[in-house]
């Protein structure tokens, strides 16, 4: 007879199969830089990915290219986020129009950037485990005593003196009970985008059509037609649009699905479904109205859907969008960073798409040569002595985390937390207690973009 309970209860005894210095779990590009510099600083290190691949959006989602890393003036985002890029390009794994003097958005193809991340694991000796997904955390008066996995062969335990939880969706802190928030106040979520790769793209026609339309958006006149047309299910004036990741490849950041919950199974799964649709779509779309895509084809979908949102740990300090009015500069700021406040309407209305505008061109914008810090306070959780938090699910307000879910500022939260982390597990001590001097030193040492003195 099936079981029809609501609830049970289970017990069983697994190994604990790892005991290192640092767990880093999640392997976007906090997760990436945590462990790279743990393990650089002397750490045994473990990191633990879900996908068959580290990168995570920017690799298994396809998300085509990585945000400004410039504030018109200096590279702002050092480092291991640099290095990345650097190494990219020597490995001619940027697109065709990139170049070593451009900092502005760098657009990147997906399959060199996962041989990239691969090769700088090896080189530093992190121990890796893919296909491997996080279950739950053993928690004893605020310390993390055990992570547990599941793989191929089933569970396991991991024992770590300190953890980062890069999962961004705040998943480990969130079973090892610390306080998150969620959305905005009535929960509602910003819209994720189900990326793709279209090929046989013809690239002089579509930039000759881009400059036939200054002044005005060339581009988006066309989503208005075809929204008066009914070519969308979905009349989203929101688009982001394509870039040119190969010689005749568009990667694709186009369609939303709203309502969704990306930290909610049944509602991730039913986004995911719905963005497949939404693809075609725009497929349909491109070759209609755009041209130099008119024998356009769909290539790939990303393998995990675009999240831009969900939980956000509470950390001892919150970065706050009024921080990101005030450009403001912290005396424990591990780096800094200018990305605009960019918040997706929760919804496909006219309405929304104008304040989005408003905010994102005029209120959150920063002018050449302006960032604001971020604290390593904003990194350590509040509720637990040995878990730090990176990426996307850092400790922010909910318009704050419309800057710093980026992936090159994920680089430089998740190098943050990888050398505290190391430092903590060095002295066998909580990252908090760490001297933010000595964490910035560091990181200075290692190519962080740190401007003035640590401490000030």
């Amino acid at each position: 007879m099936p079981m029809t309970r609501s609830s049970l209860s289970w017990s069983r005894s697994i190994p604990v199969r790892h005991h290192v210095d640092v767990l880093v779990v999640g392997g976007g590009p906090a997760g990436i830089a945590a462990a790279l510099s743990a393990a650089r600083f002397g750490a045994s290190v473990l990191l633990v990915e879900q996908a068959g691949s580290l990168g995570g959006l920017g690799a298994s989602g396809l998300v085509p290219g990585f945000c400004p890393m410039s504030d018109g003036r200096n590279v702002i985002v050092g480092g291991i986020g640099r290095e990345v890029v650097d190494r990219l390009r020597a490995a001619r794994g940027t697109g065709p129009d990139d170049g070593p003097d451009l900092w502005g958005w760098i657009p990147f193809n997906p399959e060199s950037l996962k041989l990239l991340y691969d090769e700088m694991m090896s080189e530093a000796g992190v121990t890796l485990r893919l296909f491997t997904t996080l279950v739950d955390v053993l928690v004893e008066d605020g310390w993390v005593k055990a992570v547990i996995v599941a793989g191929r062969e089933g569970p396991y335990a991991i024992g770590a003196r300190n953890v980062v939880d890069a999962t961004g969706d705040g998943l480990l802190a969130h079973l090892a009970g610390a306080a998150c928030e969620i959305g905005d106040e009535n929960g509602a979520l910003q819209p994720p985008t189900l990326c793709a790769i279209f090929a046989n793209v013809d690239w002089a026609a579509f930039k000759a059509f881009r400059q036939a339309g200054l002044p005005g958006n060339a581009l988006q006149e066309a989503v208005e037609r075809a929204i008066q047309a009914g070519v969308f299910t979905t009349p989203d004036r929101h688009h982001s649009g394509a870039w040119r990741t190969g010689v005749h490849l568009a990667g694709m950041n186009v369609g939303h699905v709203h309502g969704v919950n990306g930290a909610a199974d049944a509602s991730l799964t039913e986004g995911i479904l719905r963005a497949r649709r939404v693809v075609q779509e725009n497929l349909a779309f491109y070759r209609t109205y755009i041209p130099g895509f008119e024998q356009a084809e769909l290539a790939a979908t990303g393998g995990l859907l675009g999240v831009r949102e969900t939980r956000r740990v509470v950390a001892d300090y919150m970065l706050t969008a009024d921080d990101f009015v005030a450009r403001r500069s912290f005396g424990d700021q591990i780096g800094r960073y200018n990305y605009p406040i960019d918040l997706h309407p929760v919804e496909a209305t006219d309405e929304a798409y104008e304040a989005f505008l408003k905010e994102f061109r005029q209120d959150y914008r920063y002018d050449v040569g302006e960032s604001y810090g971020i604290p390593l306070r904003s990194l350590i959780v509040r509720d637990l002595a040995n878990v730090m938090v990176a990426g996307r699910c850092m400790g922010t307000d909910r318009k704050m985390q419309g800057s710093t879910r980026v992936m090159p500022c994920c680089f430089v939260t998740g190098q943050a937390a990888g050398t505290t982390s190391a430092m903590a597990a060095e002295k066998d001590a909580p990252p908090r207690t760490i001297d933010p001097t000595c964490v910035i030193q560091r990181l200075r040492q290692d190519d962080a973009y740190i401007p003035g003195p640590a401490g000030a």
